[in-house]
């Protein structure tokens, strides 16, 4: 695909997310590069193994009943990926830019998550479950979408809510009509790729369900989130992968949150990355690959408005394990 018609994809997709709504995750995290799947369903099945990753995410340390994420997900393809010619059979998965002589078809994937947001008495649990297609459609570029399902209820602990009179009709009327809403949510993403670029928009609350929070009434209708994201790969040498990209994430009536991201992959063993997000924060991360199976990932979220003078940062860890992995994973 020539220069031109990358920018002519990006600049098209890029307007029409804009025009779409602004808005926010459902929830935020830091490692979503350790990650593609938690971010865009669409991703899933792009390495030949089975990926399973658990991430925990303590944010604005120091403030009681701070925000809290945990996650776990995992991602397989179905079938054989690719067609390799026997003079070519040792190529590795890591290297898609040498395919030469390998037939690339089209595949299917399957994927699973579950996730919690806490936030004071307030937990969003949410479970996945998602189907992607990925169809080469050019050279090294392959063109994946995702239709997912997910289960998403809000549970209510009061005896960690903190109220002036616990005997007010208005409260006593909201804890005794409910400890839990839950509603039934239907999503899409997309997913381009190629071994120096990758684009992506991923949905959350297409529905827009309401929360059913009191007898009488509920909340004002749930926005759909919509997530973009866009990267290339620099290969500075043989030793060392740059990769800049931003994530865009929108909400109807809501300002545009921004992610500018660059990760560089030394021997492609480490990687070291640094965030800036326009909500105020800066993030930076640490990860090393300990074999074809194994890898771990930190990173720290600093704010830099005036809420830092309340916490200490955010910290999140990311575990990843690769099942069933005959070739040395695609880092």
């Amino acid at each position: 695909m020539r220069i031109r018609h990358i920018i002519l994809v990006l600049s098209s997709l890029f307007i029409f997310i804009v025009n779409a709504s602004f808005g926010q995750q459902v929830y935020q995290f830091s490692q979503y590069q350790q990650n593609l799947y938690i971010l865009n369903n669409a991703s899933a099945g792009q390495n030949d193994y089975l990926d399973v990753t658990l991430s925990y995410r303590n944010q604005w340390i120091g403030i009681t009943n701070s925000p809290t994420t945990y996650y776990v997900s995992a991602n397989m393809p179905l079938g054989r990926r690719l067609d390799v010619k026997p003079k070519q059979s040792s190529t590795r998965i890591s290297r898609p830019e040498s395919y030469n002589s390998i037939e690339r078809k089209s595949f299917h994937a399957v994927g699973v998550s579950a996730a919690q947001d806490s936030y004071g008495p307030y937990a969003l649990n949410i479970l996945t479950a998602s189907y992607a297609f990925h169809l080469p459609i050019a050279e090294e570029l392959t063109l994946s979408f995702s239709p997912n399902v997910s289960f998403n209820s809000v549970t209510f602990d009061q005896n960690k809510a903190i109220v002036e009179d616990a005997r007010d009709p208005t409260y006593a009327n909201y804890v005794g009509a409910r400890s839990q809403s839950s509603q039934l949510d239907i999503n899409v993403a997309f997913w381009l790729y190629h071994s120096r670029y990758f684009i992506g928009y991923s949905s959350d609350q297409l529905i827009q369900d309401r929360l059913k929070l009191t007898r009488g009434g509920s909340l004002e209708e749930i926005k759909p989130n919509h997530n973009f994201i866009a990267g290339y790969n620099f290969r500075i040498n043989r030793n060392l992968i740059l990769t800049p990209n931003v994530m865009l994430k929108y909400v109807s009536q809501t300002p545009l949150s921004a992610d500018l991201n660059v990760r560089l992959d030394i021997q492609e063993r480490y990687w070291a990355g640094l965030t800036y997000r326009n909500s105020h924060a800066l993030a930076g991360m640490l990860g090393v690959y300990f074999n074809n199976s194994l890898r771990l990932g930190y990173s720290f979220d600093f704010s830099l408005n005036s809420i830092q003078t309340q916490n200490i940062g955010s910290h999140e860890i990311v575990l990843g394990l690769n099942f069933l992995n005959k070739k040395k994973a695609a880092f």
